[in-house]
Parts: C-alpha cells; sequence; structure tokens
C-alpha cells in the first residue's frame, strides 16, 4: 500500500488551506471534501474551481471526497469565489462548500477555501484535525456528483439589487489578469452600455502577463497604460479567484482599499439608514469620516476575509470592507461580490456627473503611509513597547487587532503576522510632512527594540 504523502500543518491558515503545489496533493484534496462532509454534517456540497493547471485534478478529488461520505457533491466548475459563495448560501439545498483556489497568489500555489450553508467561511484551522487524522469511514453508498451553473441566476442578483443607469459615453478598462474574473466579465459588461476595453481575460493559471493581484503596483502598469492609451473614466482590476477588486482613476492613479471603502460606504449608507459599516484598525480616517457623514454605525473589526465577514453577518452591516480590496455584503450572505462592487462604483460615477478623481476628493483627504513590515524577534515586547511610550499621549486607542492609537493630527496601528518574525505598520496623518515625521520617529522605536 503506498504511503500517504506527509502534509504540512503550514498550510492550514486562518481562512483556507494553502500551499506550494508540491505541498499539496489530490490525496489532500480528497481528505478536504471528507472533511468538510464530516465537519458540517452536509448532505450535498458545493464544489468549484478556478483555472490553475492543478485545480481540475484537485476539485476532481475533493468530489471523491465528498462523495465517499455519502454527500451529493454539486460540481459547479470553473467560477470566481463570490459565485461559488453565492451557490453555498442563496440554495438552500446546499449546506456546505469547497472552492479550490489560490485566489491572489502566484502561479505555483494552490488551495482550498471551505464554507458552511450560509457561505460563512471554515477556516483550515477548525478542519486541520479531521484532515490530519484522515479516519474517514466510507459510506455504505456512495454519493452522487452533479452539475450546476449558477452564473446566469448569479449576474440576475446583481443586476436587480444594483438598479443601473444608462452608462453610455462611459470608457472603463478591465484587467481580469487571466484570473476567473474573464469568465463572467464579458456577460456583465454586454448588459451595459459603456464602452469596456478587456485585458488579460482568457483563463490561465500561469498568469502570462503579470501576477493578479490587484492591490500590487508592478501588476496595474498594464492597466494604468490602457487607461491612459483609451482616454478612460475609470480602469479596474481583479484578482485570480475574483474575490478582490482594484480600482485606477482616469490619471492612473491607484485608489486604496479603504478609500474605496469610504466611497462605498457613504453610498450604502444612503439606502441603509443607520446601517452599521465593519473595517478594520489598518484603514483610514476617510472610513470614519464616511460613517459620521452618512449617519452610519462604525463597527471595528479585526484584519481579514472571515473576522469582517461574521461581523457583516452578525450586525446586519450596510457593507464590510478591507485595505486589501475585499467588500463584503449582507445581500450576499456577509460574503464578497466583486460583481456587485463594479456596478455600484460605476453606478456612482455615471450619477456623480464628476470624473473619478473628482469623486474621490471627498475621501482622499489625509496622507497614508500604505502597510510597512519590520522584523523583530520579540514582537510581544515590541508592541508592549509602543503601548509604554505612546498610549498617554493619544487621544484615543484599542487592542482589538494588535495596537491602534489615535492622536489629534495623526494614528498609527501595529499587528503582528501569525506566520513570520514581522510587525506591520499602517500609519497616516492629516499631512504629508506630519506622515513622514511620524514614519520616521516610529521606525527608528521599532529598529531599536527589534532584538
Amino acid at each position: 500500500m503506498a504511503r500517504s504523502p506527509k502534509i504540512p500543518e503550514s498550510i492550514f491558515r486562518s481562512y483556507d488551506i494553502r500551499g506550494t503545489t508540491d505541498q499539496l496533493s489530490p490525496e489532500l484534496a480528497r481528505r478536504v471534501g471528507a472533511a468538510t462532509v464530516k465537519f458540517t454534517g452536509a448532505k450535498r456540497v458545493v464544489v468549484g474551481r478556478d483555472m490553475r493547471e492543478t485545480s481540475p485534478a484537485f476539485a476532481r478529488a475533493v468530489i471523491a471526497g465528498i462523495t465517499s461520505q455519502g454527500a451529493e457533491a454539486v460540481d459547479i466548475g470553473k467560477c470566481t469565489t463570490p459565485m461559488f459563495n453565492f451557490a453555498v448560501f442563496a440554495y438552500e439545498a446546499h449546506e456546505a462548500g469547497v472552492m479550490v483556489t489560490a485566489s491572489h497568489n502566484p502561479a505555483e500555489y494552490n488551495g482550498f477555501k471551505m464554507s458552511r450553508g450560509d457561505g460563512f467561511p471554515i477556516s483550515g484551522e477548525e478542519i486541520k484535525p479531521l484532515v490530519l487524522a484522515n479516519s474517514f469511514q466510507h459510506a455504505t453508498r456512495a454519493g452522487k456528483r452533479k452539475t450546476l451553473n449558477v452564473m446566469p441566476e448569479y449576474l440576475e442578483r446583481v443586476f436587480a439589487l444594483a438598479n443601473m443607469p444608462s452608462l453610455k459615453g462611459m470608457r472603463v478598462v478591465v484587467d481580469a489578469g487571466n484570473g476567473m474574473g474573464g469568465i463572467i466579465l464579458p456577460k456583465l459588461f454586454k448588459r451595459l452600455d459603456c464602452e469596456m476595453t478587456p485585458l488579460y481575460f482568457e483563463p490561465d493559471g500561469t498568469f502570462p502577463h503579470h501576477e493578479a493581484n490587484p492591490i500590487k503596483p508592478e501588476t496595474l502598469e498594464d492597466l494604468q497604460g490602457e487607461v491612459a492609451h483609451q482616454r478612460a473614466d475609470i480602469g479596474i482590476a481583479l484578482d485570480g479567484d475574483a474575490d478582490r477588486i482594484g480600482f485606477v482613476d482616469e490619471k492612473g492613479q491607484f485608489v486604496n482599499g479603504d478609500h474605496m471603502l469610504a466611497l462605498l460606504a457613504g453610498d450604502r449608507l444612503r439606502a441603509h439608514k443607520g446601517g452599521a459599516v465593519v473595517w478594520s484598525p489598518n484603514a483610514s480616517w476617510a472610513v470614519r469620516d464616511a460613517i459620521v457623514r452618512g449617519g452610519g454605525r462604525s463597527v471595528f473589526e479585526k484584519v481579514g476575509r472571515i473576522h469582517i465577514a461574521r461581523r457583516v453577518q452578525k450586525e446586519k452591516a450596510a457593507i464590510g470592507g478591507e485595505v486589501s480590496a475585499h467588500y463584503f455584503y449582507p445581500e450576499f450572505g456577509g460574503m464578497e461580490s466583486t460583481e456587485f462592487t463594479l456596478l455600484l462604483v460605476l453606478k456612482l460615477l455615471a450619477e456623480s456627473g464628476k470624473s473619478f478623481s473628482e469623486l474621490l476628493k471627498s475621501v482622499r483627504t489625509y496622507a497614508t503611509l500604505g502597510e510597512v513590515n519590520f522584523e523583530v524577534k520579540e514582537k510581544d515586547a515590541v508592541l508592549a513597547a509602543l503601548e509604554k511610550h505612546y498610549a498617554s499621549k493619544a487621544v484615543a486607542g484599542d487592542k482589538l487587532d494588535g495596537l491602534r492609537l489615535e492622536f489629534k493630527d495623526w494614528w498609527f496601528n501595529v499587528r503582528k503576522s501569525n506566520t513570520e518574525p514581522l510587525i506591520r505598520l499602517n500609519l497616516e496623518a492629516k499631512t504629508s510632512a506630519r506622515m513622514k515625521e511620524k514614519h520616521a520617529e516610529l521606525a527608528k522605536f521599532i529598529e531599536s527594540h527589534a532584538g
């Protein structure tokens, strides 16, 4: 009997299971399928996949694991992660799901996103004991596999909620990054009357043009160049499984994820009076300001897809979002819908009568550093030293996720990496000079305590 491959524990993460393809195997995928059934007690489990080269084999193995436990596998084939989430939560008969994807990671990665029947994610850490134990008993009668095309119904839901105006005369450039957005975007834009220039819509798991990561500056260069060439009104980029969406304005300037959240929060609060907005301690004061202007309720939550999604569900929030360009909606089970986000932004732009950069002026009001990593030996000791030195001077603060301290004209947040000897610094100030001054000051302080 062949020995089972050794499964590295490092692949079990807070939000999913993910690793390089030499760390993964069909045997692992089979166990993930079986463990999802055992963990949830589901009788029907949705299985989707992205376009990576190993995804078809891994999806087949996941299905084999599901059916070995007597459950039915609902195979939706190639899909975006938002389509997968919809297939899980919108169908009452579907009680769990497994999506084969490594999201925005490079070609040498793959992984698994698992979810319960309400669409809420199952973490890799939750399912890890079952996968490693591999103590599954085959059901007396194996389950069956059936197929389902979820895209038409998903698009209907997206358009029914968005209630789009005419976009006539608008020029849009979209970079799908050879990811899964390429299968749905042509159908979405066919229903809009704007001019759309596509970049890299052919799904290709080798990512021949650039990494599909819409918040990485080097991955946006082609999009920015095409926006300038087409004299477009807006540029849009998606990641590999299309659960992140990034934007550039008509001048080619990247729009920070938290600035987009602030813009979207203002819009959503007009329709959801007094609603909650879920955001994280590394995000801009622009989000806070948008919530105050819109009469909403501010809800802080830890950084991370699972944390934000859970809180959006719990609070029935108007919207939740992250600096990493994930945006979450109650209408989609508290999960992401990049397609809905895309329509909301195009609608906002059309109805404003302004250029995208003018529309963004209300949220581009602070000088933001962006996330900077520092290598340190004793992470807790550095956070304690920062708190001791700065807390008494702060006007507000919390320790929900690392340490966030706010002052009259600036704030900072420092968080520990879960997997590396790093702390992550985010900082913002009312002026660029103040931001640079405080960045230099904090960098010197952290490095002096790095050990």
